[in-house]
């Protein structure tokens, strides 16, 4: 294997084992590991705009709030290089407000789809989506109807 292929397959490992670090921090509400993941100098990519690292532990911290008993479960990596790709599902009881709604006390579920690169072991950059049109539904946001709809 030349040198680069060597490389190229190290940095390929680090990427595939980072996800699943970081869901295992989300699941202990270990913002210091969450923060250790994250490079200094990451830029994290939402539909308003790119945030620093303080909107990404206001946001974990209002998700928890909402959701107490949130878990994220990996369901799919992939990796090539500095590029990993997570597929992860999440499920909580909806206890605390989100978005305007107070807590319902019902079971949510949804899955977020996470690309990012990773440099020195940690996330430099981020891009996430995930099904907030299902969560809303869930929690009362939208109509429920619109659950019926998505069977």
């Amino acid at each position: 294997m030349t040198e680069y292929l060597r490389a190229h397959h190290e940095l390929t490992e680090v990427s595939r084992r980072l996800p699943q670090r970081f869901a295992d921090a989300c699941n202990r509400r270990d913002l210091d590991t969450i923060r250790a993941l994250i490079h200094p100098d990451a830029v994290h990519h939402s539909r308003l705009s790119d945030y620093p690292m303080a909107g990404i532990e206001f946001a974990f911290r209002a998700t928890w709030s909402a959701f107490p008993d949130l878990t994220w479960t990996v369901e799919r990596i992939i990796a090539d290089g500095a590029w990993v790709t997570a597929l992860m599902r999440l499920n909580g009881t909806h206890e605390g407000e989100y978005l305007g709604q107070a807590g319902t006390g019902r079971k949510v579920s949804w899955y977020s789809v996470d690309v990012a690169r990773v440099h020195e072991g940690r996330y430099i950059e981020h891009r996430g989506i995930f099904d907030e049109l299902y969560l809303l539904a869930q929690t009362g946001v939208v109509p429920e109807s619109y659950l019926l709809q998505m069977s």
